[in-house]
């Protein structure tokens, strides 16, 4: 893509799916509707029909991480449009990650922003679902949001670190360890 000029709007280009700088639509000779895609995650195939596609080209602010716990007020004060959401659709129908946009904006909009989180784990940015929101809704940055927040007040405890760090102090390792490191001098 580089090499025929196409800008890299998003970023650098990964290469690997996780920068959302290459969407597309593309449809084979033996489909009836297109589909969409991240060109760098997909084969070439005789006779397919292809066309990169605009993301979402806003610019807006990086909302910051409230003082308090997060409810879905929280989300409203930085995304009051995600209010307007009909539950249309189009974005669940054209995100190239399969993640179910509308069911997630409709979770961030009652508040239940763990799982909003939890769906938008996947999403590249890619800003496609925001191209085709009649309404204007940034489902991508309202995910992105509810990462943060849940990240950032998230208590979940690391059972499974700690454990480890029990096993290691009551000497459970004491051979292993001793083991490596006499081949170690070897």
């Amino acid at each position: 893509m580089w090499h025929l000029g196409r800008p890299m709007l998003h970023g650098v280009g990964c290469l690997g799916g996780v920068c959302g700088a290459c969407p597309i639509s593309i449809r084979l000779p033996n489909q009836m509707a297109p589909k969409t895609a991240l060109a760098c995650q997909t084969l070439v195939a005789e006779g397919a029909e292809m066309a990169f596609l605009p993301g979402d080209a806003s610019k807006k602010e990086i909302a910051p991480l409230p003082a308090e716990t997060p409810n879905q007020n929280t989300l409203f004060q930085y995304y009051p449009e995600t209010r307007r959401c009909v539950a249309c659709g189009a974005c669940t129908s054209i995100c190239p990650q399969g993640i179910d946009v509308m069911a997630s904006v409709r979770e961030a909009m009652n508040g239940k922003l763990a799982e909003t989180a939890d769906r938008f784990v996947d999403c590249v940015m890619c800003g496609l679902c925001a191209a085709v929101c009649d309404v204007k809704v940034r489902p991508h940055r309202v995910g992105l949001y509810t990462r943060r927040l849940i990240g950032a007040f998230q208590e979940n405890e690391a059972t499974q670190l700690k454990k480890r760090i029990e096993e290691i102090g009551s000497g459970h390792y004491k051979e292993q360890w001793a083991a490596l490191m006499e081949e170690a001098v070897h």
